[in-house]
């Protein structure tokens, strides 16, 4: 469902990287995991945690002070210093722990909390949760 409005297609782009001008820096993989708002970040330290290498993990120190940011001089969506990001992402989306990361961090990020709030407010039909999504 995500893919089919992130990315027009019914295929999961695992290697999407772009800045796609919305304020939230780099949008990526899957699900549109942003670089300025810890999501990215999310993903990147739980490969690391399950072993996966990648030179992501130089990008860590900038995303977590982006990630933190309420200081309106930085903002959030700045990618002047993630030079390189899109590329390696999209190398590392070859990986099959990679993308086995970013699908249980769509779930645990997103699709999870969602189905809950849906069923906390009593919604039950397909239509209803997908909308929650």
């Amino acid at each position: 469902l995500t893919n089919v409005f992130e990315h027009a297609t019914k295929i999961i782009n695992y290697a999407f990287c772009e800045n796609i001008g919305d304020g939230r820096g780099y949008t990526c993989g899957s699900v549109g995991f942003s670089t300025g708002t810890s999501n990215a970040l999310t993903v990147i330290e739980e490969y690391r945690s399950r072993g996966g290498k990648s030179e992501l993990f130089q990008y860590i120190p900038e995303l977590q002070r982006l990630a933190t940011s309420n200081d309106c001089s930085v903002p959030r969506g700045d990618i002047s210093k993630l030079k390189g990001f899109p590329e390696i992402w999209q190398k590392d989306s070859c990986q099959i722990l990679f993308r086995t990361v970013q699908d249980e961090m769509a779930d645990y990020l997103f699709f999870l909390p969602s189905m809950k709030i849906a069923s906390d407010v009593g919604i039950k039909t397909n239509l209803g949760k997908a909308i929650f999504y």
